[in-house]
Formats: structure tokens, C-alpha cells, sequence
């Protein structure tokens, strides 16, 4: 047997190579333009130096609706939709294709019934053997059924974004409201109250207390607006950070007295465990936000039950988790849970605008580290987060932590 290198014949100008064992040269060019004339998917069709058509395949006219001897020698812009025909496009795509070798476009094309259809089109310059262009080469395949289909589920997003913002003005509503109109009453009371008996606000300290309790109500606002912000904040870009020297053990200790009255209301008793000294190279603000978040969604899910606060570290990150043992999360709501705008649980029975997770992960991952859940419903939550104790800022992405 010999050699198969001795079976096969190149054309010498770098194009096809054909196989000389069973067929000569002439042959296998017959057999290549019976094959262009079989192929009903796509269309093949070949133009001269200006753009007319030269040649006609059964997918060309199965794809455009022209028979071979309508179309033959018409110019290709006929497949093009005015609006491209008016500002040149057919012949700016030949030109794209003589500088480039090839040219390659998806967009609207024309059938002879006037109808449109989304084609993917590659248009290859055709040069002899000195250089000189003969024509060009043109595929065109019919991708309406792909076009359809992404615009339906993009019209399906769409979809499922206006409910989401529809729901999302709803809840934020509600939200706004709750601490809006107990402060509005407060300040009516008090209104009423100094207007006739002004002696009865100093008596016991009650203006004192009254006035404590609508700053509560105006912080609770603040928050809101504040978490707004930060969404749209995100939507832009990633939140902005301002890493400092932080020990988070200390932070995590006082995000729990913060809320320890809080926790002591809904019934929950707050256990904090964390090594001295924990110090990272973090945006203080942001951090406190994250821990605040976690551990006011674990009060409000947590089912009157103990709380855990549990941080740990090394050399170069800190773990901090925060487990409660209410409700638990449903595993198919486990991933969502980290969207925007999106609760677990039936919005009748618990509050919130579905921010607070969606904006803690937004803050670990700005700062480089990562969150999970792992949860069974009845049983609690376990919300962890890992950041590294490095500096996360555009300008220095990995600065160590400074030595006091």
C-alpha cells in the first residue's frame, strides 16, 4: 500500500485538496457543485466584482422565494430592507469583505413577498491566483425561529421585571409606611398634648421619652432610604469602599448590644463568640451594615429562639456566622433568597422590602470574600460570610494589613 500523501492532489493556491484515488480533479468539482445545489438549509449563492448575482442555489430560493432566473443578475441589495439600502449598507459589506477576507452581519433581510426574516449572513471575497478579486461568496441562513424565540424570553423578562418592580412599590409602600405613620400619631399627640397642657410633656421625663421614641421611628426611615440608595448604587457599579484598619470582633460585639433590647423583645437571646482582636482592612460602615442585616434577619425568622454570633479567623480570613433556629428557608428558595426584592415567606406574615441579604452579599463580595445559607425549614438558618483581612480598593487590590 502506498503512502497516502500519494493519493491526494492540491489546487497549489492554498484551496481545496482533493483525493486522486477514486476521482480526478474535474470530478470532485462536480460532486462540490451538486452538493451546493442539494443544500436547501442554507443559502448559497455567489455574486460578481459589483454585487449582481451569478449563481442560485434550491436553499436560496427556498430561504429568499426567488426562482434562479428572476434573481439571476439583479443586484443583492433587493434583499435588503430600505432603511439599509438608503445609507449604503449592501455595498459597505462588500467593501468590509475585500479589506477583511470576510464579512459576517445578523440583521433583517427582504423575501420577494415583501416579508422579513433575521439572517445570519457571511459574504467571503473570492481573489485568483494573482490577487485579483473575482467575485464574492454568500451564506446566508435563516435565523427567525432563534430571533423569535429571544424575543419572547426577553419579553418574558421584561415581564417578570415589571411585576418584580410593581411588587417591589408595593412592599416599599408598606414598608415606608410602617414606621411613617406611628411617628405621624406621636407627633400629633405631642402636638395636641403642648397645646393643651404643655406642663404634662416635662412631667416624669415623658418629652424625653417621647422624643426617643420618634428618633427610632425617623432611623427606621433613614434605613429604608438608605437600602434603596445602595440599590441603586449597585445597579451602576459595585459599591464603593473605604477600607480602614477595623477589629470586626469588637463591630460584631456591637452590633449585638445594639440590638439586644431588640432581641430580648421578640424573645431571642443573643450568644456571641469571638476571638480578641480580629483585625481586617475593611470599610467599617459597609461591615456594620453586613453584620446588622444577618443578624436582624435572624431576630425576625428566628422564632423566639437563641441566636449565635460565631467569628473566627486566620492569618488571612474571617468567618463569620450567624445562626438562629426559627423557620429555616425551603431549599429552592435557598439561592434566591441572595436577589433583590425577593422573601422566603408570605410578605402578610413578615415584613421587609427583600433587601437586606441582597445588599450583605453585595458588601462581602465588594470586599473580595463570599456568602451561603444552609438551612432546613423548621430547624434554622446558618448565614456565613468569608472576607479576607487584605485592603479591597481598585487602586490596591491585595495591600496588607498595617502594623499599629
Amino acid at each position: 500500500m502506498g503512502d497516502d500523501h500519494d493519493d491526494l492532489l492540491n489546487t497549489g493556491d492554498g484551496g481545496i485538496t482533493y483525493s486522486q484515488r477514486d476521482h480526478s480533479k474535474r470530478d470532485t468539482e462536480d460532486q462540490l457543485r451538486l452538493f451546493i445545489s442539494s443544500v436547501v438549509d442554507y443559502a448559497i449563492l455567489t455574486l460578481d466584482e459589483r454585487g449582481h448575482i451569478a449563481s442560485w442555489n434550491p436553499g436560496a430560493e427556498r430561504i429568499k422565494g426567488y426562482l434562479a432566473d428572476e434573481i439571476l443578475g439583479q443586484h443583492f441589495s433587493v434583499f435588503y430592507p430600505p432603511e439599509d439600502v438608503a445609507w449604503g449598507k449592501p455595498a459597505w459589506e462588500l467593501e468590509c469583505a475585500i479589506r477583511l477576507g470576510r464579512f459576517e452581519d445578523e440583521g433583517w433581510r427582504i423575501r420577494k413577498d415583501g416579508s422579513r426574516f433575521w439572517a445570519n449572513v457571511v459574504i467571503t471575497a473570492l481573489f485568483d491566483e494573482s490577487g485579483e478579486l473575482r467575485g464574492f461568496g454568500k451564506v446566508t441562513r435563516d435565523f427567525t425561529q432563534r430571533k423569535q424565540a429571544e424575543e419572547t424570553r426577553e419579553l418574558e423578562r421584561l415581564r417578570e421585571a415589571l411585576l418584580a418592580r410593581d411588587e417591589f412599590l408595593s412592599v416599599a409602600s408598606h414598608e415606608l409606611k410602617t414606621p411613617l405613620t406611628p411617628l405621624q400619631l406621636k407627633l400629633s399627640s405631642l402636638r395636641r398634648l403642648a397645646e393643651s397642657n404643655p406642663e404634662a410633656l416635662l412631667a416624669d421625663g415623658r418629652l424625653v421619652r417621647e422624643l426617643i421614641s420618634a428618633g427610632g421611628q425617623v432611623r427606621k426611615l433613614a434605613d429604608l432610604i438608605d437600602d434603596l440608595l445602595d440599590v441603586s448604587r449597585i445597579s451602576v457599579s459595585r459599591l464603593p469602599l473605604e477600607p480602614a484598619r477595623l477589629d470586626l470582633a469588637a463591630l460584631v460585639h456591637d452590633v449585638a448590644t445594639r440590638y439586644g433590647a431588640q432581641a430580648a423583645a421578640a424573645g431571642c437571646h443573643l450568644d456571641v463568640e469571638t476571638p480578641p482582636g480580629v483585625e481586617g482592612m475593611w470599610d467599617r460602615r459597609r461591615m456594620d451594615q453586613a453584620v446588622t442585616n444577618l443578624l436582624t434577619n435572624a431576630i425576625k425568622y428566628g422564632a423566639g429562639k437563641p441566636i449565635l454570633l460565631c467569628l473566627r479567623a486566620d492569618d488571612t480570613v474571617a468567618v463569620l456566622t450567624v445562626k438562629d433556629e426559627g423557620i429555616g428557608i425551603a431549599p429552592t428558595q435557598q439561592q434566591r433568597i441572595f436577589e433583590r426584592f425577593v422573601r422566603a415567606v408570605s410578605e402578610r406574615n413578615y415584613g421587609g422590602m427583600g433587601l437586606g441579604l441582597f445588599i450583605t452579599q453585595q458588601i462581602v463580595e465588594a470586599h473580595g470574600g463570599s456568602i451561603h445559607v444552609e438551612s432546613e425549614p423548621g430547624k434554622g438558618s446558618a448565614f456565613t460570610f468569608k472576607v479576607p483581612r487584605t485592603a479591597m480598593t481598585p487602586g490596591n487590590p491585595t495591600a496588607s494589613i498595617p502594623h499599629a
